[in-house]
C-alpha cells in the first residue's frame, strides 16, 4: 500500500507540474512518462535484471549467497501505469486541468473496483463523475444486480469449467494429444478467457454502481466481430481505445507528416504493428507476447490491403454471407493467436503443428466404457472431445447470442423472472460444486 501511495503522490505532483500554464511543462510530462515506464519495468519486468543484481548484492555482502532478491508486484500495476500516462498526456495537451485535490486523484488511481484489472479509466472521464451527485436508487440497484449476476455466470458457470476441462499438459506437451482434441481445447480456452475477463468486468461494474459511479464497458461480444478492426473495438475496449489514442493516432500523424501519402508502406504498416507490439509488451515482456501482438498487428495490416485499390465498404452494408464469413474468419485467427498468449513460444509452435495431426477415435474403448465393461479413467484416451466441454461451449455461445439479440450487457434485467430465478439456481449450484471441488481459478487478468 505504501508503494501505491508513493506512486500516486509522484504522479499527482508531476501532473501539477505538467500544466501548460507552467514553464518546462513538456519536460515534466516526459519525466512522468519515464517514471511510469520505469515503475512497470522495476516491479513487473524485474526478472530480466534481478538475478544479475542479486549476484552483485551477494558479492558486496548485502545478500546471502544462493539467495535471490524478490520484488513484490503491486496489484494492478499495468493498469495503473497506462491510466497515469494518459492523465499526464491529457494535462500537457490541454485536454484536462491538473487535479489539485490529492484525495480525488488518489480515488481516481486506486478506486478499488477497478484496481486489480481495470477497466482503464481516463481521468477526464472518471474525475467529473466524482463531482456528480452519488445516488443509489432502484434502477441502479437492478442494473447492478444484473451485471453482477452476468459476471458471476460468465466466471463460475462458463470460464472455470472450461478452464478445468483443459489438461494442463496440453499447454506444455501438446504433441502427445490428438489434433482434434487440441482444436476443441483451443476453442474452450478462447471462450474461457473471454468469459473470465468479461465476467470480472461485469462484476466490478455492478459493484461500482453501488457507489453511483459508472465504469466504462470493457467488452462487447468480441467473437461477433466481422474483422480485426472491429475486434479491437469490442475486446478489452478501454485498453484498445487507450492504445488507439496514445499510440496509433500519434504515430499515424507522425508518419504521415514525414512520409506523405496514405498508401506509403510506413503509413500502412508501422502504426498497427507498433500499436499491437506495445499491447503485447504491456501484457508481458516475453517473446510469446510479442508474437501474439505481432500476429494481431499483421491481421490488421492484411485486412487493410484491399483498401489500397478500392474504397472500404462499411461492415453493416456488406452482404449477410460476407458478414458471417468475416465473423468465422476473425474468430479462427483470433483463437490461433491465443496459443502464444497462453504458452511459451516453443510450446506454441508445437501446439500449432500438432493441431493438424489428427488421430483415429478409439470407438471400441468408448463402447466398452458406455456398456460398463471398462472404467472411465480419462476421456482424452478416446481421442474425442469431452461431451461436457461441448455442452459448456454451446451454453456459453447461447448466452452470448441472447446478449447479442438484446444489444446490452445487462440484458438479464429485461428477462422473465423465471429465467432470472433459474440462472440464480444454476449459479448457486455451480458455486457449490466449485467450492467443494476446489477448482475455482483466479481471474486471468489479475496477473497483469
Amino acid at each position: 500500500m505504501i508503494v501505491l501511495l508513493i506512486f500516486a503522490w509522484v504522479n499527482y505532483f508531476i501532473g501539477k507540474k505538467s500544466s501548460p500554464a507552467l514553464t518546462s511543462f513538456k519536460r515534466w510530462a516526459r519525466a512522468g512518462i519515464v517514471f511510469n515506464v520505469l515503475f512497470l519495468f522495476v516491479f513487473k519486468y524485474n526478472g530480466f535484471f534481478l538475478p544479475e543484481f542479486s549476484v552483485f548484492l551477494q558479492s558486496i555482502g548485502i545478500l546471502e549467497p544462493g539467495s535471490i532478491l524478490e520484488i513484490l508486484l503491486p496489484v494492478g500495476s499495468s493498469f495503473l501505469v497506462v491510466q497515469n500516462i494518459s492523465y499526464l498526456l491529457d494535462v500537457s495537451n490541454k485536454r484536462l486541468k491538473p487535479e489539485t485535490d490529492f484525495i480525488r486523484f488518489f480515488v481516481y488511481i486506486l478506486y478499488f473496483p477497478k484496481l486489480l484489472s481495470g477497466p482503464v479509466e481516463r481521468a477526464r472521464v472518471f474525475l467529473p463523475r466524482l463531482d456528480a451527485p452519488l445516488v443509489f436508487n432502484r434502477s441502479l440497484a437492478e442494473r447492478s444486480a444484473a451485471l453482477v449476476l452476468t459476471g458471476l455466470l460468465r466466471k463460475i458457470v462458463f470460464a472455470n469449467p472450461l478452464f478445468n476441462m483443459i489438461p494442463a499438459a496440453a499447454f506444455t506437451s501438446p504433441q502427445v494429444y490428438a489434433g482434434q482434441q487440441l482444436v476443441f481445447w483451443l476453442l474452450a480456452y478462447a471462450f474461457a478467457l473471454y468469459n473470465d475477463f468479461a465476467g470480472y468486468t461485469a462484476i466490478i461494474r455492478g459493484v461500482s454502481l453501488w457507489f453511483g459511479i459508472e465504469l466504462s464497458p470493457n467488452f462487447n461480444l468480441p467473437y461477433y466481430s466481422r474483422n480485426f478492426t472491429e475486434f479491437w473495438t469490442r475486446w478489452h475496449i478501454s485498453l484498445s481505445n487507450w492504445l488507439r489514442d496514445y499510440i496509433f493516432f500519434p504515430l499515424s500523424r507522425s508518419t504521415m507528416k514525414h512520409f506523405p501519402g496514405r498508401n506509403h508502406i510506413l503509413n500502412f504498416v508501422l502504426p498497427p504493428m507498433v500499436t499491437l507490439f506495445v499491447s503485447g509488451l504491456w501484457h508481458g515482456l516475453s517473446w510469446n507476447m510479442l508474437v501474439w501482438g505481432g500476429l494481431h498487428g499483421l491481421y490488421l495490416v492484411l485486412e487493410r490491403v484491399p483498401s489500397l485499390w478500392r474504397p472500404s465498404i462499411p461492415l453493416d452494408e456488406l452482404p449477410h454471407w460476407k458478414q458471417i464469413t468475416g465473423r468465422i474468419t476473425t474468430f479462427i485467427f483470433a483463437a490461433l493467436a491465443w496459443v502464444p498468449f497462453r504458452m511459451d513460444l516453443p510450446a506454441a509452435l508445437t501446439y500449432w503443428k500438432s493441431m493438424f495431426v489428427w488421430k483415429s477415435p478409439q470407438l471400441i474403448a468408448l463402447a466398452q466404457t458406455i456398456t460398463g465393461s471398462r472404467l472411465l479413467s480419462d476421456w482424452t484416451g478416446f481421442n474425442l472431445p469431452n461431451p461436457l466441454l461441448l455442452v459448456m461451449l454451446a451454453a456459453a455461445m447461447i448466452f452470448d447470442h441472447f446478449e447479442h439479440r438484446a444489444g446490452k450487457e445487462d440484458f438479464l434485467l429485461g428477462s422473465p423472472r423465471w429465467v432470472q430465478v433459474l440462472l440464480v439456481i444454476v449459479l448457486l449450484g455451480a458455486s457449490l460444486l466449485a467450492f467443494f471441488s476446489d477448482t475455482t481459478a483466479p481471474f486471468v487478468y489479475q496477473a497483469f
